[in-house]
């Protein structure tokens, strides 16, 4: 079963599948893409409200869940992205150079995540960190108060890798 969730499409909430709410987002960036600068946002406004009304139709009681096919029969009536125009060039944005910043890592960790963030901040290996952590610990060169400390302090890094 495919998770659902709960989305503001035009002035409606609907509660809509995960692949549905996929399809239909990358259906409007790809309209979004073939329209001005100057005019993109209010005709992606308008085919929103449009998109809402009908789902609406499509869903019938109001609390259906909108579904795959749902999403496909909205874009037969509206049409393919290609009738929007033609796609525009991107602009060649310079991406913005990633910032690193020390944070407990929560997709790499074993105790707390502290060794994980730190090797990740400094691009070692975390297993050697991690034993490196454990001989200083053992052997007294390191305390566990460090580690507890660090673990409270640091922040948690919110991305899932």
């Amino acid at each position: 079963m495919d998770r659902k969730i709960t989305v503001k499409i035009g002035a409606s909430a609907f509660t809509i599948e995960e692949d549905a709410y996929r399809t239909l987002e990358g259906y409007l960036d790809d309209i979004g893409s073939r329209l001005d600068d100057q005019t993109r946002n209010e005709i992606l406004g308008d085919l929103e409200m449009r998109i809402a009304d009908l789902l609406a139709t499509l869903q019938g009681a109001p609390d259906n869940t909108v579904t795959l096919y749902m999403v496909r029969k909205v874009q037969e009536t509206i049409g393919r992205p290609e009738e929007f125009g033609e796609l525009k060039q991107p602009h060649n944005p310079q991406p913005e150079p990633e910032t690193k910043r020390l944070a407990r890592t929560s997709g790499d960790k074993v105790i707390g995540g502290v060794c994980g963030g730190i090797a990740k901040f400094t691009n070692i290996d975390p297993t050697l960190l991690r034993v490196a952590t454990m001989l200083c610990v053992i052997f007294g060169g390191l305390s566990l108060w460090i580690y507890i400390i660090l673990w409270l302090f640091m922040p948690l890094d919110k991305k899932l890798k």
